[in-house]
């Protein structure tokens, strides 16, 4: 990832991404994976931590109906077989299903782009998201399948037509 998005990420979540130790993979190489994922990091970035805020404050407020959140501290961010990986320490089983989820939907996103229409993957050597545009080898498998392209494909074209006749 560029480094005005780390920094960026850095900056305005201090308490996610601060210093985890010497030897941990974050504190060592940082966000480990392309630009198109950016938004969906910084996405998850200000859920967790506002739900983070909100609980503890819940918590001291309510000590009765809300149990206090233990801060997450980000261990490692990267690619691996194709999707989003996010190493955490802290949190709860609500943090962990939200992080499961993100990790889950960034295999539909262009992990150079950003782009989510035309994804798929290559499956000879490293497992990658990118948009057809960016295959590099005829082995590109489309995550969604023919007949949703299609239906999309038109919907496009639709509004595409609509927006040039007025």
């Amino acid at each position: 990832m560029k480094t005005e998005l780390e920094s960026y990420l850095k900056k305005k979540f201090p308490k996610l991404y601060t210093d985890v130790g010497e030897q941990e993979p974050f504190t060592l190489y940082a966000f480990e994976c392309e630009d198109g994922w950016f938004r969906i990091i910084l996405w998850l970035s200000r859920y967790l931590q506002s739900y983070i805020d909100q609980q503890n404050k819940y918590a001291i407020k309510y000590p009765d109906q809300y149990k206090p959140v233990e801060q997450i501290k980000v261990v490692q961010v990267k690619e691996k077989f194709g999707t989003l990986r996010y190493y955490t320490r802290g949190g709860n089983e609500h943090t962990n299903t939200v992080i499961t989820f993100v990790e889950f939907i960034s295999g539909y996103i262009c992990e150079t782009t950003g782009k989510t229409d035309e994804v798929g993957y290559n499956k000879t050597g490293w497992i990658k998201v990118h948009h057809s545009g960016l295959a590099k080898s005829k082995d590109f498998h489309y995550i969604d399948d023919k007949e949703l392209r299609e239906i999309i494909n038109k919907q496009l074209e639709f509004k595409f037509d609509s927006e040039t006749k007025q």
